[in-house]
């Protein structure tokens, strides 16, 4: 019997890998992974110039361009460029979208190109297919763009972010997947109130971070304030990174202005104020002495006058706005130097009360550009004299308009440029 039983243990061992071999011959091969099927994005491309005045040319602006096109062509699974080729591209988001669905783009991409030396970059790209703004910053260069070598340009601080917020997507299914959970350290100025991320301010440690725990993919919106310091509002597309840098402008205590006053007469003031604070305060000196008054008398003036102004004022709109609108009030006061006599206080409009209203807006770098209506009522403590010498209304090259004892000034428009400190 226990013969048998060997007999038989031993035949089985025989068989075991025969029978393994042909288990392993009948059972279903696992087929393989059918390879996923990605199209690029499709990227509407528009370059334009920076600022009120650039001083880029048209065919500057071109080659510019190209060598950016030729930098995201080289990058792989770069969205693929629908290049803009008409003069203006329109303001707001929605009708630039508008624009990029005629094209077949699925994407838009903005670059500005503005100042020379150290030249600004500023990027907005709006994503179509998931309705969010991906990309909104600006990088600066410490060197201008070398135009006879451009080819070689890179454009490192702008192509890999591109790329990044439009990688290829799955033809048939446009969706990036359930969010997951990501950890993102901020990096800011130490100190700063980071809201819109969570119910609570963040607030970034003396180490310039601080961490949350988001949603990826998502689209999310912030605002950093920083004592001293330009808030900074910015949107951004969550898409796995880890880390997002936060720019921060110091907010200027000092601002020059050259300006203009009624007409084109120079004039130089200088606007304190105190940091990430909307108030301000301005000492202002106009002269007349040269000048061009356009009205109906004659068209240059030359006059032995010249103003000096207090102003206290407040903006009305935040500081991380370009536009910014302000108003303020103040005393004026009125001198009249002869030539080869001494400086008197004006006999005929001594002083005033000064109002201001306007609005400056930037044109490249630390440099801005201002308008300002500045009506003024002057006391007028001879008003016979007034009229002998200007007539009632609309007289002389400032165009006063006499209202015993006062005299209105009330279209004195002012301009000029605005150097930020």
């Amino acid at each position: 019997m226990k013969k048998l039983l060997a007999c038989l243990f031993s035949a089985l061992l025989f068989m075991t890998p025969a029978l393994l071999h042909a288990q392993d011959q009948t059972a279903p091969s696992a087929a393989p992974a059918a390879p996923v099927d990605k199209a690029p994005r499709r990227l509407l491309f528009v370059m334009e110039k920076g600022g009120l005045f650039s001083s880029y040319t048209d065919n500057e602006l071109i080659i510019l361009k190209r060598s950016f096109l030729t930098a995201l062509s080289d990058v792989d699974d770069a969205p693929v460029p629908i290049d803009y080729s008409l003069k203006s591209f329109p303001g707001s988001t929605e009708d630039r979208s508008k624009v990029a669905r005629e094209a077949g783009a699925d994407c838009w991409l903005v670059v500005k190109i503005s100042g020379r030396g150290s030249p600004t970059i500023s990027v907005v790209s709006y994503d179509l297919l998931y309705n969010i703004k991906t990309l909104d910053f600006s990088a600066t260069r410490h060197e201008d763009f070398s135009m006879l070598d451009v080819y070689r340009e890179r454009w490192d601080d702008v192509i890999p972010q591109v790329a990044k917020a439009y990688p290829p997507i799955v033809s048939h299914a446009y969706t990036r997947g359930p969010p997951g959970p990501v950890t993102l350290t901020i990096h800011a100025v130490a100190g700063t109130s980071i809201t819109g991320l969570s119910p609570k301010p963040l607030r970034v440690g003396q180490a310039g971070t601080v961490t949350i725990d988001l949603p990826s993919p998502a689209p999310y919106s912030l605002r950093a304030t920083a004592s001293g310091y330009v808030p900074n509002a910015m949107d951004f597309y969550l898409n796995g990174q880890t880390d997002l840098p936060i720019t921060q402008l110091r907010s200027p205590w000092l601002k020059l202005d050259g300006a203009f006053q009624d007409g084109l007469f120079p004039g130089f003031s200088a606007n304190f104020s105190i940091p990430s604070q909307r108030f301000f305060g301005r000492l202002e000196v106009t002269t007349y002495r040269v000048g061009i008054a356009v009205n109906q008398n004659q068209f240059f003036a030359s006059l032995p006058l010249t103003t000096y102004s207090l102003i206290l004022g407040m903006y009305l709109t935040p500081e991380e706005k370009e536009t910014r609108w302000y108003a303020g009030v103040g005393a004026l006061l009125r001198v009249s130097w002869p030539g080869g006599a001494s400086l008197v206080v004006d006999n005929l409009l001594p002083f005033g009360i000064r109002m201001v209203g306007g609005c400056d807006f930037p044109l490249f770098g630390r440099m801005r550009s201002f308008v300002e209506w500045t009506p003024t009522v002057y006391y007028n403590p001879q008003p016979a004299l007034f009229a002998a010498y200007f007539g009632n209304n609309n007289a002389g090259p400032l165009s006063y308009t006499s209202v015993p004892p006062f005299a209105l000034g009330l279209f004195e428009i002012r301009f000029g440029l605005r150097y930020a400190l």
